[in-house]
């Protein structure tokens, strides 16, 4: 189960897959091993 305000996106610099903590706006954790989370939210960029 997703925990609310938790999302992922790719890091382009390194090309592994972040935790994002959307209230605080800080990185939580980065993923050593490849691919994205299971069950954590993809963040995309809204079209303005």
């Amino acid at each position: 189960m997703a925990k609310k305000g938790i999302g992922q996106t790719k890091n382009p610099r390194t090309g592994k897959y972040v935790k994002i903590d959307r209230d605080k706006g800080r990185i939580v954790s980065t993923k050593k091993s490849p691919g994205p989370y299971k069950n954590v939210p993809v963040i995309r960029k809204t079209k303005d």
